[in-house]
């Protein structure tokens, strides 16, 4: 039997076998994986190992070629690198991107590309099968809807997905938005609310409720300038989050009477352009870390969104 030999990186040492198995073959079912186990079609220094045996960086691990398949081996398109201006800091551990509107993070249907399909095909050009880890696959280490533009996280080695995480939980990580919204802010609002998700059919997508069952939501808004649109004023906020609900600014600010501009389905007034609404991810500050990654990062604001500023008067200033 013809078997493939691949070796075990930095990142696979002290990780389980079957672990490492299912993500280096992600088609192949648990059963399948542990049938294989046992009749020997994969196999760790020449032995036969149990599906919880710890793999040791350096270690052979052969796979007989039948589970790998033809996709496996044979891609349907070449690898190729992200383009220069989405690219906001890289290194070993974290890539940090500047995602553009209507680029999905993640792919949400069988068709279409996503942000993680680019980072893939970016990391395989750059790394190709450089035995670095046969159990890691870098992807997006936070979320980022739709049509929300900005810094996006995503992970390229295990350190980097490990620290980014864990510092995420403890709240070390503090990320701002940008948003355009109706009517006049005058203050600083910190907004702390309780936020659902709910099932929307009369939508193509699922929104989310303020108020009642939910998890607790704190957005701390600051107004940074004034202007009209049509006759009605409008906002350019910085706005801050404490925790990472999905929708929470544009949720939060429609149920405090500050809708984005835009926001049809959050009862914002319909705009005719080039983009529904207008919220960016214009900063993320990390702080002292051992990755190497500078402390605080920003992304300016795409094209569109200045363009919209200056038909509502409102000056692009150093803090966007």
């Amino acid at each position: 039997m013809n078997f493939t030999h691949v070796t075990a990186g930095q990142d696979d040492d002290g990780r389980r076998l079957d672990t490492i198995i299912r993500r280096y073959l992600p088609g192949q079912p648990l059963s399948r994986v542990y049938g294989a186990l046992r009749k020997g079609l994969i196999c760790v220094d020449g032995r036969r190992r149990r599906q919880d045996f710890r793999v040791r960086a350096g270690s052979d691990i052969a796979i007989a070629r039948v589970l790998l398949g033809e996709a496996k081996n044979a891609p349907k398109t070449p690898a190729t690198p992200l383009p220069d201006d989405l690219v906001l800091f890289r290194n070993g551990d974290l890539l940090i991107l500047n995602k553009p509107y209507d680029l999905p993070v993640q792919k949400a249907r069988r068709d279409g590309q996503s942000l993680a399909d680019m980072v893939r095909d970016d990391f395989a050009f750059r790394h190709g099968n450089d035995g670095s880890s046969l159990s890691f696959r870098c992807g997006p280490l936070h979320r980022l809807d739709r049509k929300t533009t900005g810094i996006v996280v995503f992970s390229q080695s295990l350190r980097g997905a490990q620290w980014f995480s864990q510092a995420i939980r403890a709240h070390a990580v503090q990320k701002k938005y940008l948003a355009l919204v109706q009517n006049a802010l005058n203050h600083a609002q910190t907004w702390e609310d309780t936020v659902a998700e709910k099932d929307t059919p009369s939508h193509r997508f699922h929104t989310v409720s303020v108020g009642g069952d939910g998890k607790h939501a704190q957005t701390t808004v600051e107004p940074l300038a004034a202007g009209m649109f049509r006759g009605m004023p409008v906002t350019l906020v910085e706005c801050a989050i404490t925790t990472g609900r999905k929708h929470q600014i544009r949720a939060q600010a429609a149920a405090h009477g500050f809708p984005l501009l835009g926001d049809t389905a959050y009862g914002g007034s319909e705009i005719a352009g080039t983009q529904d609404f207008f919220l960016h991810a214009h900063q993320i500050v990390i702080g002292k870390n051992p990755l190497g990654v500078p402390p605080d990062i920003r992304a300016a604001i795409p094209d569109n969104f200045a363009k919209m500023l200056r038909t509502c008067l409102i000056k692009s200033d150093a803090r966007l």
